[in-house]
């Protein structure tokens, strides 16, 4: 495998000049807020299966008994559209933190993947319906285009299983614009600190049964910190064709180019004193990740005569990845990886009517495989100094090793939702999960130890299955016509992705029972329409995967029993001259009885986390309020002797709509300038000394932005 380096061609690099070239054209260097025109939707753009309205979209997913929740694209494209964190830190039941302003961050539903700040796990990440995780679990955030997507669905824990999603955490599918529903032509810039620029040209249009949509974007950074240059460049498509009135197809592509440099983790004291430092390790060794994906999908839907559908799913994709990192066991290196996926999927939807009452009935199965070269070569004067470490060096030298990894997951899912009374509906599910994971090691030139120095036995090979059946039963209760509690008990199920197991012996899958009571409506008060979201749950999980202590280093193993608890609150209240929106979320995840951590927090996440916005109208239809961002500490280690201090930071937004379709906003982050980590690294015990294991979050910084539908 060659390595991917920023000289070499860029395949989209001149379409991101040209979005550059029309977005220079506005008088305002900054960012914009994203409103459409006036579009009109003919009939069948209304009855086409995938071009359907947030709202609509929303009241599907409360059918579910069990908390879910739809982010609205024109919420979050008020201020800066740049990453997934801008997408869901409002978002209900998410738990998400930028490692160092970019995309990679640390992203939890229920203590799902929690010490992940990178290449996540635990969720079912989707675009459009088809995943978007490769076939171990794990995903990527930087697949994601923030401002080609219409709305957002988040799924949390079993109320996922209409995609057939099992994991802890549930699911999240970002749902694109496409030709139905997207304005003519769009161009978006953005602007601000830390030389962040991010273009954006989108197009659409529908003639007769045909309908296409395409967004070209290229963004760049040098970032907040030292060594934390960012670039991406992103194009996302679908075309679709209503073949007839009952059969629809849709084809999606996405093209992604991506350079990151690592900055590192930081001391505490370190970040006290300079937050714009990175690791010197990091720096010394020019840490990256970078990496190439392909990503072709295709959905059909057919929807019988009865209003019975049936939908099939393929996709394919290759990942080409290049990450100079220092990894455990054998040491600073670079790591190369070449991945091909493909998954296919089918489902059926059926209602029927039984003695009066309405059902519904899901039924699907998805398969996923992939398979992945792997490659490790260390660094060319990698030498190990006594009491000094490795030396630094940047050159790659010879290849150290080289495995093959393949993957395998099939889940079969089926749902059944009764309808006892206008008042009382029952939900059952249940899912049978199959997967192998294969890892065959061709050379293995015995790494050394970074603590030690010392030399490592070679990594052997295996050859794992896992099976799980894992059951789910819920109610939903009306109380009033805009008011309903729900409660449900579900099991969930998660094999090792390849990151816990190339350096380890093969683990076991992570599975867990949840129980889950919560409510939602919403009620008008005089010109103002108040929602609500509430949910209290509670997961017992064996073998959860978590990084503990191993003789005299770390890695991912199974924890014995664990506990997740916690809430999730969401609030949101919208008026003719003001509007508000608030996510709080209280996480107590912990041991039970381990032998090495007794009862202790499991460290990676605040206890409490709130997101905050409010907005006032101003004359000229201009909006301007405060937004806030607050969380508690969060433990680094699981013997809980070292955490990341709580923190509050505030910001303020300013942006204007016009009838012709232009808007512009103005949004101020962190205006206190405050030092805090945003998120840290995870170890089994620091023994309350200061490590390097804190995430600095940005500083004071105000972005803008300008767009233009048409």
């Amino acid at each position: 495998m060659r390595p991917i380096k920023q000289e070499e061609t860029r395949p989209l690099r001149p379409l991101a000049l040209a979005i550059a070239a029309i977005s220079a054209g506005f008088s305002v260097p900054v960012f914009a807020e994203h409103v459409l025109p006036a579009v009109t939707i003919n009939a069948d753009a209304q009855n086409s299966a995938f071009s359907v309205s947030p709202a609509k979209a929303l009241s599907e997913l409360q059918k579910a008994a069990g908390g879910v929740s739809v982010v609205d694209a024109q919420d979050y494209l008020t201020g800066r559209a740049g990453t997934m964190e801008d997408t869901l830190k409002l978002a209900r039941g998410v738990f998400i933190a930028s490692r160092f302003g970019s995309d990679e961050a640390r992203i939890s539903i229920r203590g799902s993947g929690l010490q992940r700040t990178f290449h996540g796990r635990g969720l079912l990440l989707l675009q459009d319906g088809v995943p978007i995780n490769l076939a171990d679990g794990g995903f990527d955030m930087q697949a994601i285009e923030p401002q080609a997507t219409r709305y957002i669905e988040v799924e949390r824990g079993a109320n996922a299983l209409r995609y057939g999603g099992g994991t802890l955490g549930g699911a999240i599918n970002y749902v694109s614009e496409t030709g139905r529903t997207s304005p003519a032509l769009s161009l978006r810039a953005e602007a601000g600190s830390f030389d962040y620029q991010r273009y954006n040209l989108s197009a659409g249009g529908q003639k007769g049964a045909l309908d296409a949509f395409a967004s070209a974007n290229f963004q760049e950074q040098d970032g907040f910190r030292d060594h934390a240059r960012q670039r991406n460049t992103r194009f996302v498509g679908n075309v679709g064709v209503q073949l007839s009135p009952q059969l629809e197809n849709r084809t999606y592509v996405t093209v992604v180019e991506t350079d990151s440099e690592l900055p590192g983790n930081l001391t505490y004291a370190q970040l006290k004193a300079d937050p714009r430092q990175a690791n010197t390790r990091a720096v010394a060794r020019d840490q990256h990740r970078d990496f190439m994906l392909y990503r072709l999908a295709n959905r059909t839907q057919y929807t019988h005569a009865n209003g019975d559908s049936t939908e099939a799913s393929v996709f394919v994709a290759k990942k080409r990845l290049y990450h100079p990192i220092e990894f455990f066991p054998t040491g600073p290196g670079v790591l190369e990886q070449d991945s091909q996926d493909w998954g296919v999927g089918l489902r059926h939807t059926a209602n029927t009517t039984w003695d009066g009452k309405t059902q519904q009935h899901i039924v699907g199965v998805q398969w996923r495989h992939g398979l992945t070269d792997d490659e490790r070569y260390g660094y060319a004067n990698n030498a190990f100094v006594p009491g000094q470490g490795f030396a630094v060096g940047q050159a790659r030298g010879a290849l150290d090793h080289r495995q093959k990894l393949s993957a395998d997951n099939i889940d079969l899912y089926g749902q059944s939702s009764w309808d006892w009374s206008p008042k009382l509906t029952t939900v059952v599910g249940v899912q049978s999960s199959f997967a192998t994971r294969k890892q065959t090691v061709e050379i293995d030139n015995n790494g050394l130890d970074p603590a030690t120095g010392a030399t490592l036995l070679p990594t052997g090979s295996y050859s794992e299955s896992y099976q799980r059946t894992s059951p789910k039963i819920g109610l939903i209760y009306r109380l009033a016509k805009d008011t309903e509690a729900y409660a449900n008990v579900s099991g969930s199920f998660e094999p090792p992705s390849f990151s816990e197991t190339l350096n380890n012996q093969p683990l076991k899958a992570q599975r867990a029972i949840t129980a889950e009571v919560g409510a939602r409506g919403h009620i008008h008060l005089a010109d103002a329409r108040l929602g609500w979201d509430a949910s209290l749950y509670r997961a017992r999980i064996r073998n959860e995967l978590l990084t503990l202590a191993v003789g005299t280093s770390s890695a991912t193993i199974n924890a014995d029993k664990t506990l997740h608890q916690g809430v999730e609150l969401g609030l949101s209240a919208r008026a003719n001259a003001w509007r508000a929106q608030a996510s709080y979320l209280y996480n107590d995840f912990r041991f039970v009885r381990d032998a090495s951590a007794g009862n202790n927090d499991i460290a990676g996440l605040p206890s409490q986390v709130l997101n905050a916005e409010v907005a006032v109208k101003l004359p000229g239809n201009v909006w301007f309020g405060p937004t806030l961002q607050s969380a508690s500490r969060a433990w680094v280690d699981h013997k809980n002797t070292l955490n990341a201090p709580g923190y509050s930071v505030y910001g303020v937004k300013l942006n204007q709509s016009m009838s012709n379709g232009f808007a512009w906003f103005v949004e101020g982050r962190n205006l206190g300038d405050k030092r805090y980590a945003s998120t840290t690294g995870v170890i089994f015990d620091a023994g309350g000394a200061d490590q390097a294991q804190f995430s600095p979050g940005d500083g004071r910084a105000v972005y803008a932005g300008v767009s233009q539908a048409f």
